[in-house]
């Protein structure tokens, strides 16, 4: 007997146990405890917003956690110990933080096995817009899944009766095509799509990213494509080129931002970090990003961070967002990156400054920042300058925009589009728009780019006491650099999650790959630091 529990987005909190999205038992004898009013089989209109918020369960609180602490856009406090393996980079095939097991079981077992189900459930109807939104986010859980491992089971997987042991197939050659094929599947079906929506709308409280909007589901999906495409430009320009020309990509966010303040309800970070951990001070800026907000008087720091306990007491008077940017250089203290809290002896708790959390922080798919820049890379990749500057400038304006600020001045400032360096400027937007936003992403664009570089064997400041801001010789602003106690070698960064304990023990294929390929953290996928990134055609 299989059982689904319905998630809307007001009772999306049963999603931090992980699992009671849905639930299975074999029939039997637990089946004396049948209840004839709970139903045994579930259709796409129980599914698909199940399937949303296990997307969203996964990605707001490990994927978040793990870009926050990867982009440094956060460390680690100095009195607590809840992310110590996360923020440097000790990685186990068990781990929690960052997400090896919790990415893997919860998208496979819930997400896309839900997303299958509902994909046969309107087929079976001829629901299409069901149909269709299911097929998109079920190609977008599969890219989650291969960006952040390399291979995986695909054309096996979710056939546990048939296919008991999935092969790993190769991510390039056979995932990669797969998914655009299912993103292609789903835009050849808008039109009918739009029909079933007449007679079966989906609405607002059954789609929390995109209300149900089969026009803006296709232009999702496009702007999907358009993200896989950059990886391998080459092999994609006119495919690239005939995105374009198409138009009605996103340019605008998707995200779920139907929470409420209450137990269980509330975003899955904020539910987890702040609301069950009954603490505030895991997470403290971390020097690498606010010391690079700082330098170039960036506004956003004030919605991204606190004012410092010190500075509060200090400065009763900066009480407005306006006076706390006027004077952020006094307002804002980050740790140094990774460092283990037993030897973070210098800065304080009142000293630093902790990430800024909230019941209802939206969980992004995508940012319309992030859009609108994707949109100039391509351009810039094909070396239409102005165009990819018109783009560069809307990713900026957006990155502001989110936060009610106007990035005018910066986009005429410190943030001018660099004709001579466009893709680095591009990369800079990246990494600046997906802090307090999708930041799993953050470090996935990271990693295909190479940028913000990573600097060995350095610091970002000389002195670790409060507020003295000089940097180390050498470093220079905006680089990521070691954790303070980190696992890895000397320069070396996370490329990938490595495949978890879950998968090793229990599928003889995965044991076959992971003896032949290795299981390496630092091990890059085929897409990462392309070299042919920087080539401008």
């Amino acid at each position: 007997m299989k059982r689904y529990k319905f998630l809307s987005a007001a009772l999306l909190g049963a999603l931090l146990t992980m699992g009671t999205v849905t639930s299975c038992s074999d029939s039997g004898y637990l089946d004396i405890n049948y209840n004839p009013d709970y139903p045994t089989t579930a259709t796409y209109k129980q599914l698909f917003p199940s399937a949303e918020a296990s997307t969203v369960a996964v990605l707001g609180l490990y994927g978040q956690l793990t870009g926050n602490f990867w982009c440094q856009y956060a460390t680690q406090g100095n009195s607590t110990n809840q992310y110590n393996t996360l923020a440097n980079y000790a990685v186990t095939t068990s781990s929690s933080y960052p997400p090896v097991k919790a990415l893997w079981d919860n998208t496979y077992a819930n997400a896309l096995k839900d997303l299958k189900l509902s994909v046969a459930s309107a087929e079976g109807a001829k629901v299409w817009n069901y149909w269709m939104v299911s097929k998109i986010l079920m190609a977008y859980n599969y890219l989650v899944l291969t960006d952040s491992y390399g291979d995986i089971p695909f054309s096996e997987s979710l056939d546990i009766d048939n296919n008991p042991n999935p092969i790993f197939e190769d991510s390039k050659t056979v995932v990669y095509p797969g998914i655009i094929n299912m993103l292609d599947e789903a835009i050849a079906k808008y039109n009918d799509a739009l029909e079933s929506e007449k007679s079966y709308p989906i609405g607002g409280t059954l789609d929390c990213f995109l209300g149900g909007s089969m026009a803006k589901w296709v232009s999702f999906a496009k702007s999907l494509k358009l993200k896989m495409y950059l990886k391998d430009f080459d092999a994609h320009k006119e495919d690239i080129k005939n995105l374009l020309a198409e138009g009605d990509l996103l340019e605008e966010d998707c995200a779920w931002t139907a929470w409420v303040d209450a137990t269980n309800k509330s975003n899955p970070l904020y539910e987890f970090n702040i609301r069950q951990l009954n603490t505030t001070e895991n997470m403290r800026a971390c020097h690498t990003f606010v010391e690079y907000l700082l330098a170039k008087k960036d506004p956003r720091i004030v919605y991204l961070y606190n004012q410092t306990a010190a500075s509060k007491k200090a400065h009763p008077d900066y009480n407005t967002p306006e006076l706390l940017i006027a004077h952020m250089d006094e307002c804002y203290e980050g740790l140094p990156c990774g460092t283990k809290p037993s030897t973070q002896s210098v800065i304080t708790i009142s000293q630093s400054s902790r990430v800024k959390q909230a019941y209802d922080d939206p969980v992004y798919l995508m940012n319309e920042a992030e859009c609108e820049l994707m949109i100039a890379e391509a351009y810039a990749r094909l070396g239409n300058t102005d165009k990819a500057e018109e783009y560069y400038n809307k990713g900026v304006l957006a990155g502001f925009s989110r936060w009610g600020l106007d990035g005018s001045s910066f986009v005429n400032g410190v943030y001018a589009f660099d004709k001579t360096d466009m893709l680095k400027s591009i990369a800079r937007q990246y990494w600046l728009t997906y802090a307090g936003a999708n930041s799993y992403d953050g470090w996935i664009t990271r990693n295909r780019l190479g940028y913000p570089e990573v600097q060995g064997a350095v610091t970002v400041r000389v002195s670790n006491e409060p507020m003295e801001r000089t940097l180390s010789d050498g470093y220079q602003l905006g680089n990521l650099v070691d954790p303070g106690a980190s696992n890895l070698a000397t320069g070396a960064y996370p490329m990938r999650l490595i495949y978890p304990t879950s998968t090793s023990l229990y599928n003889t294929a995965a044991m076959k790959y992971i003896k032949e390929n290795g299981n390496d953290i630092t091990k890059k996928l085929w897409w990462e630091v392309n070299s042919s990134f920087y080539k401008i055609d």
